[in-house]
């Protein structure tokens, strides 16, 4: 109680000038750094002049489903008809979240009114928060006016269980049989530390590989599966006259794919110990560089457009790698562009990014037991297949189906996925010394050492070392 006392007073003095105004659209979760995933739908990273617009499902959490419903038995068909444990509980219940449009929040309030059909000892309402979501949270967080149950953004999760404001999960996991069994590791990982849960992620987006098929078929070039075969296939565009190939953001939520795929990262498995000072992460900034060196890549910025889906949808570039969010931008803003997506290369393995928002509750939850039962039904297989069923989102679970078409196409994608971002507490000091270093080496005045020699103390800082 004490170190929330204190991180309550902080953020008081931080936060009381931001609360007043309100002003921009609320990222998945909250105000993340200027680059990082944020704004618009859950898991969806912001739209700045590195990264892409909020043209992912507005405001909306990448569908999931957990494993079986809290109460039923473990490893329950799936689809099969939940047995929802209710509990005994009753009264009503607030759910707070962000949220970008109508639409999102009726296929909201329909798994909500399936929740209250099958638990009719409670009601559920849902509350948007409007503004920067972290500056209004944190106060009720810290005063114990907290909602039943609420999202927390995977970029700022490790913060909030680090300042105790996130209720651990495990005894109601173990007591009730909840199978944890079918989350995407990539996707429950930024909301576990120390061996303990403390969130269930509500759904995902995830990167992948966009290619333009009239530029490719032009050059004679097919889609690359490696590392190898990409570059290759880059430079023979340059040849047949491609100024730009590839899109290569400069920051880690894009750029940390090619990290994960060289076998690096910027933690060991384990986030005990840093990883972007090895071999591995080394190799993949030397390439990454060296193809903006080479006039093979440049960034949004270096383009003059505000993110890698426009340089596609512009025919500016023959790859871009984006999250799923690309499929309304080119669906709406782009409808010629024939496009496919893929998977993100491999250099010695299958890898990928994931970004997601879970849902959690405090430990100063008015209604414990109440805010169990909303949890585990909306992360249980039956209940995330419905929010996924909406056609916004992709599932955080390996037994929830994706039937809208250009959601589909990202839907294999989940099983190499890595964490894009909030791998320990204090992460945003972490992506910005990353980010920074490697626009520098974008621009030519930094190298691999100078975005390693960066990153490292931020790194260190976080781990406490």
């Amino acid at each position: 109680m004490a170190k929330r006392w204190l991180v309550l007073m902080s953020i008081l003095a931080l936060t009381i000038g931001a609360c007043g105004g309100g002003g921009g659209s609320p990222s998945p979760g909250g105000a993340s750094p200027a680059g990082s995933p944020g704004a618009g739908a859950t898991g969806t990273p912001r739209a700045t002049t590195a990264t892409s617009p909020a043209a992912s499902p507005a405001g909306s959490p990448a569908a999931t489903a957990a494993g079986s419903p809290a109460g039923s038995p473990a490893g329950s068909p799936a689809g099969s008809p939940m047995a929802v444990d209710c509990g005994t509980g009753s009264g009503d219940l607030s759910l707070a979240g962000f949220s970008a449009g109508g639409v999102e929040e009726g296929i909201l309030r329909g798994v909500l009114d399936s929740f209250e059909a099958a638990c009719p000892n409670y009601t559920v309402s849902f509350e948007v928060i409007a503004g920067e979501y972290q500056n209004v949270m944190l106060p009720r967080l810290g005063t114990g006016d907290a909602p039943d149950l609420f999202y927390v953004q995977q970029g700022y999760a490790q913060d909030w269980i680090d300042q105790e404001l996130l209720q651990s999960l495990d005894e109601n996991i173990t007591a009730t049989g909840f199978d944890m069994t079918h989350f995407f590791p990539g996707y429950l990982a930024p909301f576990q530390q120390d061996g303990e849960t403390f969130g269930l992620p509500k759904d995902s987006s995830i990167l992948a590989m966009e290619t333009n098929d009239t530029m490719l078929a032009d050059a004679g070039v097919t889609i690359p599966t490696t590392v190898e075969e990409l570059e290759a296939a880059a430079r023979t565009l340059k040849t047949s006259g491609v100024e730009t190939p590839m899109c290569f953001a400069a920051e880690y939520a894009r750029g940390g794919a090619f990290l994960e795929s060289f076998g690096g990262g910027m933690l060991n498995e384990e986030r005990t110990e840093q990883a972007i000072d090895t071999p591995e992460s080394r190799a993949a900034l030397d390439w990454y560089i060296q193809m903006y060196a080479d006039g093979l890549a440049q960034t949004p910025a270096q383009m003059g457009v505000d993110w890698c889906g426009q340089a596609l949808g512009e025919e500016r570039v023959a790859f871009a790698f984006e999250g799923n969010w690309v499929g309304p931008a080119m669906t709406t803003t782009y409808p010629d562009i024939e496009y496919t997506v893929s998977a993100i290369p491999e250099a010695t393995e299958s890898a990928t990014l994931s970004f997601t928002a879970a849902y959690a509750y405090s430990p100063d939850s008015p209604n414990p037991e109440g805010s169990w039962a909303l949890l585990t039904f909306l992360t249980s297989q039956q209940g995330q297949q419905e929010w996924v069923d909406g056609g916004l989102v992709l599932p955080s679970r390996d037994d929830v189906t994706v039937t809208e078409p250009t959601l589909a196409e990202f839907a294999p994608f989940g099983e190499a996925a890595h964490p894009g971002e909030g791998l320990l507490p204090g992460w945003s000091a972490i992506q910005d010394a990353f980010n920074g270093a490697l626009a520098s080496a974008a621009d030519g005045s930094a190298t691999t050492d100078d975005v390693v020699n960066a990153t490292l103390p931020a790194v260190q800082t976080a781990l406490g070392q």
